[in-house]
Order: C-alpha cells, then sequence, then structure tokens
C-alpha cells in the first residue's frame, strides 16, 4: 500500500491504518526503538505508542513522508522512554554520548519554545541536511536520527571509525554555523 493511501487510511479514522502501519513499518520503527533503548520488550512498547500517537495525529497532521513521520514518531517514543528509564542513573551508555554530542547544536529549551518554533528548527535542520553530501547526511542521520554506534556506521559502510568521528565532527560544526546564521543560537 502507498503512503498516500496509508494516509488516507488515518484520515479516514479506519484503524486497518493501525495494523497496515505496523506490518509496513514494523521492522523499521522496532529497529529504531531497540537502537535507543536495547531492549526489545520496551522497544515493542515504544512502537505501539507510535503506533497509537500517529492515529491521535492524523488527522489533522498529514505528512509528506510517512515513513520519515512515524520514524520520528518512534525515535521520539524511544528517547522519552529511554530518559524515563535513565533519570535516577544518568551516565553510561551510547545514548547520553550521542545526546551530548549535539548539546552544542541544540540547545533543550522544551518549556520555553513553542510548537511553531520547533517546526522552523526541525525545517531549518532538514534544509541543513539537503545541502549535505549524501555520505555526511546518511553518517550524520544514522548517528543521530537511527542512533547507530560509531562502529556500526564504520562497519555498514566500509570506513574508520576515524572517518566517520570527523565527518560527524565536521558536520556538527557546519550545523551549529547555519543554526548561528539562521538565528537559532
Amino acid at each position: 500500500m502507498s503512503e498516500s493511501e496509508l494516509i488516507a487510511l488515518y484520515e479516514a479514522r479506519n484503524e486497518q491504518a493501525i495494523a497496515i502501519t505496523k506490518k509496513q513499518f514494523g521492522g523499521l520503527c522496532n529497529q529504531i526503538a531497540n537502537k535507543i533503548l536495547r531492549n526489545s520488550m520496551d522497544a515493542e512498547e515504544c512502537v505501539n505508542d507510535a503506533l497509537l500517537q500517529t492515529w491521535n495525529a492524523i488527522p489533522p497532521e498529514k505528512p509528506a513522508n510517512f515513513t520519515a513521520y512515524i520514524s520520528a514518531v518512534t525515535r521520539n517514543a524511544a528517547l522519552s522512554k529511554y530518559r524515563n528509564n535513565t533519570r535516577e542513573k544518568r551516565g553510561g551508555g551510547e545514548m547520553p554520548l550521542i545526546l551530548d554530542e549535539l548539546s552544542e547544536c541544540i540547545h533543550d529549551n522544551e518549556n520555553v519554545e513553542s510548537e511553531f518554533d520547533r517546526r522552523a528548527l526541525r525545517e531549518s535542520i532538514s534544509a541543513f541536511l539537503d545541502g549535505l553530501s549524501a555520505d555526511a547526511r546518511t553518517i550524520f542521520v544514522r548517528r543521530y536520527f537511527s542512533m547507530y554506534e560509531i562502529k556500526e556506521i564504520a562497519t555498514e559502510y566500509g570506513i574508520t571509525e576515524s572517518k566517520v568521528k570527523v565527518t560527524l565532527m565536521r558536520t556538527r560544526k557546519k550545523l551549529h554555523t547555519y543554526l548561528k546564521k539562521e538565528g537559532y543560537l
């Protein structure tokens, strides 16, 4: 089923949309949640939460790219679950490291920032990513969106861990400069 047909099912409030989404995108969502949580039961719970959030959001939302939309919803659900799981025991693991790497570029002002500002920031980051080379963009997205470890990225692309780290560092610096220019920093 195409993404536009699937979105039409959501808009018609047809409950089959959830089953079809789970069938078509369940593996991807599970992979994203597992990368973050490293726990299959928690990942499954996040996928179910993401499906419910998607059901509640469409309509009025009408995502242009459903794959990216469901991936983002799953990622956010998994990050929320991760924060809940580690609230008392910060440190250790790959997740704090990944989030810390991006902290110089993106500040967490959730209680101050309006939804409009978040959407504008998302659009700016998306425009920034569109301007990167395919390799830099893919490495950046694998690390900061899909939460891959540096070693996994290096293995997947047949490059050294050092090259991955340098590419990520340069891309973060470019992002920082870009967001400064756009007035976000």
